[in-house]
């Protein structure tokens, strides 16, 4: 700080000040830079991250798919060679019996006869006279 010998004023503060407020900006924008080269590196590690995970677990998913795939073919190559070539299974014996003797001929039951069919003596017409009569 340099004052003025005839008047005592410091002539070049206001320079200073400017100077010093550039210099507080240009500090600022510096530790800014600074953080978001942080943020930039741990959001990189997280994406990294991330991806591993994601790699691991599709790798997890496509180990299992192939192992049920390749047990489902087993089951299938089972049922086909039953199916070709079945197993011989044990059949019983075979026993052939003689017919039963015929049992005596019972004398066929006669079937009953119908009941008689009563024919009607009077004509229930218009005609006659019994047909108002009620009988």
């Amino acid at each position: 700080m340099a004052y003025c010998t005839e008047c005592g004023q410091d002539h070049h503060a206001g320079e200073r000040e400017a100077e010093t407020a550039l210099d507080r900006e240009v500090e600022i924008a510096r530790i800014n830079a600074k953080r978001d080269i942080e943020v930039a590196r741990v959001t990189a590690g997280m994406a990294k991250d991330i991806a591993e995970t994601e790699a691991e677990a599709e790798v997890t998913v496509a180990t299992v798919e192939a192992e049920a795939g390749v047990e489902a073919a087993e089951a299938v190559a089972d049922v086909l060679e039953d199916v070709v070539s079945p197993e011989p299974q044990e059949q019983p014996p075979v026993v052939v019996e003689a017919a039963p003797a015929p049992a005596p001929e019972t004398p066929a039951e006669e079937e009953p006869e119908p009941p008689p069919v009563h024919e009607h003596r009077e004509s229930r017409s218009y005609g006659n006279s019994s047909f108002f009569g009620g009988r």
